[in-house]
């Protein structure tokens, strides 16, 4: 999984600040002076008081890569939204990789057996759109691709907007890919307008709302969605003053599979290997981007 923050306003803090400070002076927003303290002032109120047209200003462009069609089904669901996804209309799939299609990290702690036969069932599929693909449109073929078949899909939404995704779908509730993406996000938003996401995470410990809005069906979750965002917190203070010093059109990377992926043992991968007779690895890397921007 591959997350790319390629576009926003880098000064989208002290441009929001503007504007909402000129809503109470006599001076236009393009002409008031705001200190860093009337801009921490003003987000924090804005947050607080959940004053969405403050928080509409900043703009955000993500592009996700190497996530299932289940994954964007949902996804696309946020309709304060722009999205714009791969066509499996007019794009086929090259099913002769082994690397097309995702593997739930649930079916790879279940063991090797239920991971071959995922796998098996993956490539069968694989195989039957390839000779359907020969003799049909690639429209018609793609009705027997898994919900599992890779996709990209690029979103633009404000600050409001993401903030409200955030703080769904990191909950332990929400499914693991959505979830995987959102703590991606809540990073990116820390690393380039800090005061804009501090303080942002799942329902159980957003300084806003500060209440479980779950079903609890993770043990302990509450002290797991802590602990991680304290570790993304952590990340964001250490990869920030690396981005503040890197020069415009250069790339953060923040290899998250650690913390957000799963990496399967190497002698499961191997067994597996021997087993499929094919070069695959079914584990989870998790990749995050941010572009610098002028």
């Amino acid at each position: 999984m591959r997350v790319v923050l390629w576009a926003y306003f880098p000064d989208a803090e002290e441009i929001l600040s503007k504007g909402a400070w000129a809503t109470v002076s006599h001076t236009v927003a393009s002409d008031i002076q705001v200190s860093a303290d009337d801009v921490e002032k003003m987000i924090r109120f804005a947050k607080t008081k959940k004053l969405s047209s403050i928080l509409d200003f900043p703009y955000y462009v993500f592009s996700i890569e190497g996530v299932s069609r289940s994954f964007t089904h949902q996804w696309v669901r946020y309709r304060i939204a722009a999205h714009m996804q791969q066509s499996l209309r007019y794009v086929k799939v090259d099913t002769s990789r082994a690397d097309w299609f995702v593997v739930p990290p649930s079916i790879l702690r279940m063991g090797i057996d239920a991971t071959e036969k995922y796998i098996r069932g993956m490539l069968e599929a694989g195989r039957r759109y390839q000779e359907l693909v020969s003799l049909v449109n690639p429209e018609d073929a793609r009705f027997i691709l898994p919900m599992g078949v890779k996709t990209h899909i690029s979103s633009a939404f404000d600050a409001e907007e993401m903030i409200h995704i955030i703080t769904q779908r990191t909950c332990f509730d929400a499914q693991w890919e959505i979830r995987t993406v959102a703590w991606c996000l809540l990073l990116a938003g820390l690393i380039v307008h800090p005061r804009i996401f501090s303080g942002v995470g799942p329902h159980c410990i957003n300084i806003i709302d500060g209440r479980c809005r779950g079903f609890r069906r993770i043990r302990n979750c509450e002290e797991k969605a802590k602990q991680l965002h304290d570790t993304i917190q952590r990340l964001a203070s250490k990869y920030r003053h690396r981005f503040e010093e890197m020069h415009v059109g250069e790339v953060l990377r923040i290899d998250l599979t650690e913390y957000l992926g799963f990496k399967v043992p190497e002698d499961f991968l191997k067994e597996l290997q021997k087993r499929l007779g094919l070069s695959i690895d079914p584990s989870l890397y998790v990749l995050l981007e941010i572009v610098k921007r002028e």
